[in-house]
């Protein structure tokens, strides 16, 4: 039962050195591993479109149940589109900590993108809309050294679909001729971790060139083919 993994939740002290800093976010992220293999035949029994922005609002609402269901206190809320102080741009899921003594800021960012026959599919990775490519910029979570991905495959496998976004991102880092934004990097490529009923889990690693440093990206491919 998720009740019996998850510790008694207390924020902790920004001087406590026994607390890793990324703490928080390793907890969300054993969170979602937890209960997104639950996520596809939960859609499927309530589908009611095949759109991104109704995927990530079910998405959304299977977080949220999944924490009221796990017993105590998970103090962090799942929301459709953050918004940030000093940024226009919106991410597609954010999670906040629920305390009065930190500003609503989303500690972690997730973009969302289908995978189908009817998708500007290279948009995962790059493009005006491009997913991998807007957290490259900051246009997205310039805040955050750690967000993640979540690809809706509508059509295909997630294999098929992993094959090819590694493929875009190679080509990218031999034919870029846009100096602004970086690909060059062998870390760019996604990285297979771990197998889910229905989910794929991978991570990447990218060079954002205007403040020199990197974020990782946890990628879910979650397969939501199935009955109309």
């Amino acid at each position: 039962m998720l009740k019996n993994s998850l510790p008694a939740y207390q924020a902790p002290s920004s001087k406590d050195l026994s607390v890793a800093p990324n703490f928080e976010v390793d907890l969300l992220l054993s969170f979602i591993d937890k209960n997104i293999p639950d996520f596809p035949p939960y859609y499927q029994s309530v589908k009611d479109s095949a759109k991104e922005n109704r995927i990530s609002d079910i998405l959304v609402h299977h977080f949220e149940m999944c924490k009221n269901e796990s017993g105590g206190y998970f103090p962090f809320r799942f929301s459709k589109n953050p918004t940030q102080p000093e940024s226009d741009k919106e991410t597609d899921i954010g999670v906040f900590v629920m305390t009065r003594n930190r500003k609503p800021i989303p500690i972690l960012e997730f973009e969302a993108k289908r995978f189908s026959e009817s998708s500007n599919n290279k948009e995962y990775v790059c493009g005006l809309r491009g997913g991998i490519e807007r957290f490259k910029r900051g246009h997205h979570s310039s805040h955050l050294k750690v967000c993640g991905m979540f690809g809706y495959v509508q059509n295909r496998t997630s294999a098929d679909w992993i094959e090819k976004v590694n493929i875009w991102i190679k080509e990218l880092s031999e034919n870029n001729v846009d100096p602004t934004i970086d690909w060059t990097d062998s870390k760019e490529i996604l990285i297979k971790i771990d197998s889910f009923s229905q989910v794929e889990k991978l991570y990447s690693s990218h060079f954002r060139k205007l403040s020199e440093d990197r974020i990782l990206l946890w990628h879910y491919l979650i397969e939501l083919l199935g009955k109309n």
